[in-house]
């Protein structure tokens, strides 16, 4: 009897820390007029093109990632994001268009004829772009040269995500969520939101840190790039070339994480860091369209004998009765 009581008690904090969780995301994290971060864009232009002629050089940049999607298909290490339920929206690969060369548009809408083997008929419908499982990396610089999707209801991501997120003991450096940007301000389209996530996404271990970023500029106008750069000691945010954000939450991931750039949909009146999201109302005939013209991603010879793999770090032990379903 007593195990049960536990047990029950452990599930009821579990999820009420899960909807504490929640609502913490959901809390704006305004810039509140602070000055942007003076730290420089690197210089990869010159970047070598490989790790054997950095290293013989005596260090520097080199590429590891240079993709333009030139293609009309979605080249190697990318791939659609899994199908399947994401939220209270789809993810279906019949979502990516890849067929204009040097661009991949992810589309979102209402749909009520899909033809897909694994996704329903009838549903809110998009999807994502990644290297889940064929391209990681551990620090470095990243950069995406995007268009936002237009309409209320949706926002697209570029990110980058370990797989050991469940992992606990060692905060974020066994494996965060790093959100290089989140485009749910359709309201207020000169923000964006920045955020960090370790430990898991399960009460009560989750942990996050994050903001909101006026850039003074109309982010759904046009092309923007959005940059990363990863050291062992800091993440900085960039937008068009500027810091914007600099932050160690979680203590800085040291494991390599892979790529993606998505999609999401919220019939709800708000979203992440509490931006108003609106009405979703794309139809398949009116579809919201996330452009993507590249991705590129440097690494650097000084980081190389810091990476670390989840090995690395020891497992926290977390009783069930603690845990619940979360464990």
């Amino acid at each position: 009897m007593l195990k049960k009581i536990c047990a029950a008690i452990g599930v009821a904090v579990s999820s009420l820390c899960g909807t504490i969780g929640c609502l913490l995301y959901m809390i704006p994290r305004e810039w509140s007029g602070r000055e942007f971060p003076d730290v420089p864009r690197p210089s990869v232009e010159e970047a070598f093109a490989s790790q054997e002629e950095a290293l013989a050089a005596g260090g520097g940049w080199f590429v590891t990632m240079d993709e333009d999607f030139d293609g009309t298909e979605i080249p190697a290490p990318w791939s659609p994001s899994p199908h399947g339920k994401r939220n209270t929206e789809y993810w279906c690969s019949n979502m990516i268009d890849a067929s204009a060369p040097g661009i991949v548009r992810v589309l979102a809408a209402e749909l009520h004829d899909n033809v897909c083997d694994i996704c329903p008929a009838e549903g809110d419908f998009t999807s994502g772009i990644e290297t889940r499982g064929t391209f990681e990396q551990a620090f470095g610089y990243y950069e995406a040269r995007v268009k936002y999707p237009e309409g209320p209801g949706l926002w697209s991501a570029f990110w980058l995500q370990a797989g050991t997120m469940a992992q606990l003991g060692s905060r974020g450096k066994d494996g965060s969520e790093i959100d290089i940007y989140e485009s749910a301000f359709y309201y207020e389209p000169t923000k964006l939101g920045n955020c960090i996530h370790w430990d898991s996404y399960n009460a009560p271990f989750y942990k996050n840190h994050g903001t909101v970023v006026d850039t003074g500029i109309n982010l759904y106008d046009g092309w923007h790039t959005h940059g990363l750069l990863w050291t062992p000691d800091s993440y900085t945010f960039f937008v068009d070339g500027r810091a914007v954000w600099k932050t160690n939450a979680g203590d800085v991931s040291r494991v390599p994480e892979f790529l993606r750039l998505t999609v999401e949909i919220r019939r709800q009146e708000y979203g992440p860091y509490g931006a108003k999201l609106g009405e979703f109302a794309n139809t398949k005939e009116n579809p919201s369209v996330f452009e993507i013209d590249y991705v590129r991603v440097y690494q650097h010879t000084d980081f190389l004998n810091r990476i670390k793999s989840p090995e690395d770090f020891r497992q926290l032990y977390v009783p069930k009765f603690i845990a619940g379903k979360y464990s």
